[in-house]
């Protein structure tokens, strides 16, 4: 253990592919999208540009072909999302849209143009906290990224019919602070 700016170091990861610094009760993350989900749990706090969520319910989402991801519901209606494959994080809010099925390789929305990522389809295989989203409920989803690094997801709930969109942003993993 040694010093940082001051901080103490918790961890450091050969080659720094990981860093995690304490100060008083912020832990400064910059780390793999495995680590955070070893770390997530309900009532934390994630910090995201100074904005700070409670985590009301993390769900891990078990894809078809047998990986998953973590989506954390937040307070303020938000929801804070993991993609191991590309190891980034997403900070997306629910949006109503007019775009239907079935969805373009390209699309326009609030002045972005977004392309096309993939599709998927999940199950929610376990729940922590609020139960916001059911255990055993599915989604299918449509996801789109954009050249500034927004991100759209236009999604549909399995039981319900329901539309699911949600629209944000990429968050690079070093301006994550979970508490």
């Amino acid at each position: 253990m040694g010093s940082y700016f001051g901080a103490e170091q918790v961890q450091e990861a050969e080659g720094l592919k990981s860093l995690i610094v304490r100060t008083k009760n912020l832990t400064f993350l910059h780390m793999q999208v495995a680590e955070f989900r070893a770390k997530i749990k309900t009532n934390a706090k994630i910090m995201v540009d100074n904005q700070e969520y409670d985590v009301k319910e993390v769900v891990k989402f078990r894809f078809d072909d047998g990986s998953f991801y973590m989506k954390c519901f937040l307070s303020n209606d938000c929801v804070f999302a993991d993609d191991l494959n590309e190891n980034m994080f997403l900070l997306v809010k629910e949006v109503k849209t007019d775009i239907k099925e079935p969805f373009p390789e390209r699309l326009d929305f609030q002045g972005r143009n977004f392309k096309f990522l993939y599709a998927a389809h999940a199950i929610a295989e376990e729940i922590q906290g609020e139960e916001i989203f059911k255990l055993g409920d599915s989604e299918r989803f449509w996801d789109y990224k954009a050249d500034d690094n927004s991100y759209l997801s236009l999604g549909i709930n399995d039981q319900t019919g329901e539309r699911l969109d949600f629209f944000g942003r990429i968050i690079d993993n070093k301006d994550i602070k979970l508490e």
